[in-house]
């Protein structure tokens, strides 16, 4: 017998089996229903119309027998007349009743007028299906009122079946003209009509080209002797075009149109139909575009073409403009937002013009990249900062779409701006998410860039570099904060070694990724030019940086020591690719060396030093070595052990309280021993060279250090869970050999006290 445990655990089972089975079967009811609703709204007016129709055939076939109902009913000529008196009575009612509908509708209609430009009130109110609507239900009611001169007693069931069946369309007719009124009126379905009839209007010049082109052969066969370079240019179509230069007269008054709803709609606080309007804006511009065709010619730089303006595209950057600068002028962010996204989305759809050439730029696109710059810079001296952070995003987006479909130098301009933008964080407090934002947008551009497929990013790679740095000197001049660094924070997005979503993480995904492909990988292969094109003179700049945060006793020091020995082992790691070759290899090393070379250059005083090695330069310098010699590269690894040689006795010769001096030979020591005992034989010269040169640590500062170091030594097989590298490198080295190493090491620091 079960237990009631065991009744319990079953009756659970059954209820949730119960429960998952019922919402199943609601889950099919939703389908269901969705599919129906979706098969009537297509279907509605041809199941409507097939419905009808077979009502009339039923009334038609039916007619006999209602004749025969109706004979004995109406069988003298006093009834007959009666009946004739009633239809001529309905007939003359629904005639008042179609003159009343019809002033009450188009009275509704005038009364919108305000709600509308007057040239589109225009088009809308002779809307042929409206008034077609009304002049039915006046020739309807005029035919109900003749039919009473057709009563007799042989046609009763015709003229009744006539009567019902007008009065049924009169009805309809009225429903539809009331329906079709409110569309008219309602000016999201305007906007759709007004996108609807410009489609239609370009595509009936389209075909009137198409139509007109064997006229235009011989016109064509004369233009392709001249021009060469444009010879798969639809020259006839341009011709066309040319000579019925009204042909964009309609587009652009829908444009107007358009954009006159956006303001006014903007204006009383309805966003909801201002960027409906101005994403018809978007609709009959992409129209336009296909219907011109391979009509389109590039702005060459020193070619001066006539046809590479466009007065439609000129015409809807400046209405674009000048709503921007309304929206600016009454503070309306939402409107200035949704201005910035309709250029940003033009941006893209002038990226989709063929010129027909694959080498021809983007002209067009750069031209509303450039409204789209200047529109977002328009906004900084008015404290909108959320808009310029949505700004920065579409100038990025933007940038990114231009470097997919164009050439890599045409993003140049872009980021420059947002750069010049990112830098208004310098002057405003509440402006520094700006400069996170640019600085973000910025990374990502370097990051695209990297891995494009064009071979030519050298100089758009350059450019970026230099604006992110120009944004990040000027940042650095803004006093950080004490405890979160803001520093730090708001230039995260490229200097970052601990964010998840910063360059050098990207970078590190993307290159363990190139370490897996095959060695004839194309687009490995690719990616790794591109990463020496980055990193070519990226110490330049990023010197200066780290001199800067320096200057500035920055936290952001930190962030740029790892961010140098982060990216320098990325570039070894990258040379060390498969699909790497020699040329290549050759120069990531040499960007690799000269980056890490970078840390040299630290001022040469006791609070600067002091200072950096608050962030664990002789670490980081350790930790650098062992990276390069556990890869293979003992020529970069014997450079950087220099590094830190030069480390150990520039800040080994100042009382900072981080025994800089001792934790530098410890480690030098043990990376002696992992090398060899040339690298030991050559570490104990340039010792010596060191402590008998000009800047030698004083005589007290050795005695200290040699007692620490032989301290040390005495102490190998201590145990410990260590958080320094160089600890962890003396505890794993060969201690027979590393305790007279350092017993050396710590002999020749007090050898000159032995002498004397």
């Amino acid at each position: 017998m079960p237990s009631p445990n065991d009744m319990q655990a079953a009756i659970s089972r059954m209820r949730k089996t119960i429960r998952r089975r019922v919402a199943v079967l609601w889950q099919h009811a939703y389908r269901a229903r969705y599919r129906i609703e979706r098969l009537g709204f297509r279907y509605r007016y041809s199941a409507f119309s097939t419905v009808l129709l077979l009502l009339i055939s039923a009334s038609v076939y039916l007619a006999p027998i209602l004749q025969a109902t109706l004979e004995p009913h109406y069988a003298t000529e006093q009834s007959t007349a009666g009946l004739r008196s009633l239809i001529l009575n309905t007939g003359s009612a629904l005639i008042g009743a179609a003159a009343i509908v019809t002033s009450l509708v188009l009275f509704a209609m005038q009364v919108n007028i305000e709600r509308m430009p007057h040239g589109l009130f225009r088009r809308l109110s002779a809307d042929p299906k409206l008034l077609g609507s009304f002049a039915l239900a006046f020739l309807l009611a005029i035919g109900v009122a003749t039919l009473s001169t057709f009563v007799d007693q042989a046609r009763l069931a015709h003229v009744l079946l006539a009567v019902f069946w007008a009065i049924v369309f009169i009805l309809i007719s009225f429903m539809y003209a009331y329906r079709r009124a409110l569309v008219l009126i309602n000016p999201l379905r305007q906007l759709r009509i007004l996108i609807h009839d410009t489609r239609k209007e370009l595509r009936t010049w389209t075909r009137r080209a198409q139509r007109a082109m064997p006229l235009l052969e011989r016109e064509e066969a004369v233009g392709a002797t001249s021009s060469l370079t444009d010879s798969t240019h639809d020259l006839a179509r341009t011709t066309f075009f040319q000579v019925n230069s009204q042909w964009t007269d309609g587009a652009k008054r829908a444009i107007r149109h358009a954009m006159s709803f956006a303001r006014r709609y903007a204006e009383q606080g309805d966003h909801e139909v201002s960027g409906a309007a101005l994403n018809a804006v978007i609709g009959i511009n992409a129209a336009y575009i296909e219907s011109k065709g391979k009509t389109f010619y590039a702005n060459t730089p020193f070619v001066d073409n006539p046809f590479s303006s466009d007065s439609f595209i000129n015409d809807t950057l400046e209405h674009l403009r000048q709503n921007l600068q309304s929206g600016i002028a009454r503070r309306d962010e939402q409107q200035v937002e949704q201005t910035l996204q309709t250029i940003a989305a033009l941006v893209r759809v002038y990226l989709g013009i063929d010129y027909s050439s694959p080498y021809a730029p983007k002209s067009h696109a750069q031209l509303a990249a450039g409204y789209l710059a200047s529109s977002v810079q328009a906004v900084v001296p008015h404290d909108m900062a959320d808009v310029l952070l949505g700004g920065q995003r579409l100038m990025g987006q933007s940038a990114q779409y231009i470097l997919t479909h164009g050439k890599p130098d045409d993003i140049t301009a872009l980021s420059e701006k947002i750069a010049f933008i990112a830098c208004t964080g310098c002057a405003k407090k509440e402006y520094h998410p700006v400069t996170m934002e640019g600085i973000s947008q910025l990374a990502n551009l370097t990051f695209d860039l990297i891995r494009s497929r064009s071979h030519g990013i050298h100089f758009a790679v350059g450019e970026v570099r230099r604006d992110i740095a120009l944004v990040a000197k000027l940042f650095l001049k803004v006093p950080d904060t004490p405890l979160s660094s803001s520093h730090s924070t708001f230039l995260g997005p490229y200097y970052s070694s601990t964010s998840t979503q910063s360059l050098r993480v990207r970078l590190t995904s993307l290159v363990n990724a190139i370490l897996e492909a095959e060695p004839d990988n194309e687009d490995a292969k690719s990616v790794i030019q591109n990463i020496e094109r980055w990193a070519e003179g990226l110490y330049q700049t990023e010197k200066e940086l780290l001199l800067a945060a320096i200057q500035a006793k920055s936290h952001f020091t930190f962030d740029m020591i790892h961010w140098i020995t982060g990216v320098t082992e990325i570039l070894l790691a990258v040379s060390n690719a498969p699909a790497c070759d020699h040329h290549s290899q050759n120069k990531l090393q040499e960007h690799a060396r000269w980056l890490i070379a970078i840390l040299t250059w630290i001022p040469d005083d006791k609070d600067t030093i002091s200072f950096v090695e608050n962030y664990q330069m002789t670490e980081t310098l350790f930790e650098a070595a062992l990276g390069a010699h556990s890869r293979g590269y003992d020529d970069i690894a014997k450079g950087i052990r220099k590094n830190l040689m030069s480390w150990t006795f520039k800040g080994g010769k100042y009382q900072t309280g981080w025994n800089i001096l001792e934790k530098g030979l410890c480690g030098l020591a043990a990376f002696a021993l992992l090398v060899g005992d040339e690298e030991a034989s050559e570490m104990r010269t340039e010792i010596g060279t060191r402590l008998s040169g000009e800047g030698a640590p004083e005589q007290e500062i050795r005695d200290r250090t040699a007692r620490a170091i032989l301290e040390r030594a005495g102490n190998l097989y201590r145990q410990g869970h260590w958080l320094s590298q160089i600890e962890v490198a003396v505890d794993k080295a060969d201690h027979q050999k590393l305790r007279p190493l350092l017993e050396e090491i710590a002999g020749m620091l007090m050898g000159r006290s032995r002498s004397s």
